[in-house]
């Protein structure tokens, strides 16, 4: 039987998770950042994240990460892994590997505050972050990208909702992601043909006409990719 060894000089890797983590607030799609308290990048922006753990799941890391940090105790609507990091150089300290998750959190406002060894975390304009720490403007750009696809694959766009809503608040969510405005008529059109909605029954009392509030139609889930 042949053995294979490692090279003398053999490199070593670390593993590490860092985590995209959404929420529509105000209409506005953000994403959650923390200020980091430690070096390198002290006082930089920069998404949740950090090392995994001897025989931690990466999804497990994500969720510790994303507690730890940010103090977020909600568990999201929807986590996936989307895309893995690991270019020379991307890390001062070493050649470290980083597998990056997309989250999805409820909607509304989800309190959170520095923990850990960060200074502070903030939802801050998901289009407009400040500069980041390591390649995380690459990561958030990627994650990006990921959800405006799952946008028209993946029903995606119902995890960052309340379980009934109006079709301007589903467009609201729409515009957001894609960052530019839709054609009303349009929107309604394609989404109701699409089978993905079902009328609750209820509607919403407010200026004008009370509006038709709707729900994700039975056995709509997001699809996998």
């Amino acid at each position: 039987m042949t053995h294979l060894a490692l090279p003398p000089q053999a490199t070593q890797v670390g593993l590490a998770v860092d985590v995209a983590a959404f929420a529509m607030h105000g209409g506005e799609l953000r994403v959650l950042l923390v200020q980091r308290g430690e070096l390198p990048h002290a006082r930089d922006w920069a998404l949740p994240g950090g090392f995994v753990q001897p025989g931690e799941e990466l999804h497990e890391a994500a969720l510790r990460e994303l507690r730890t940090e940010t103090t977020v105790q909600l568990e999201p609507r929807h986590l996936e892994q989307f895309y893995t990091f690991g270019e020379v150089g991307r890390d001062p300290r070493g050649r470290i590997v980083s597998v990056a998750h997309l989250a999805v959190l409820p909607h509304g406002t989800v309190s959170v505050s520095g923990g850990g060894h960060t200074l502070g975390a903030e939802w801050l304009n998901a289009h407009r972050p400040p500069q980041l720490a390591f390649d995380h403007q690459t990561i958030l750009t990627r994650a990006l990208l990921r959800l405006q696809l799952r946008l028209e694959y993946a029903n995606l766009a119902l995890e960052f909702l309340p379980d009934t809503f109006t079709l301007p608040e589903l467009q609201t969510v729409y515009e957001a992601i894609l960052n530019r405005q839709l054609d009303k008529r349009n929107f309604r059109k394609r989404l109701l043909a699409q089978g993905i909605l079902t009328p609750s029954g209820e509607r919403r009392s407010g200026v004008g006409r009370p509006a038709q509030l709707y729900r994700r139609a039975k056995n709509v889930r997001v699809a996998a990719l």
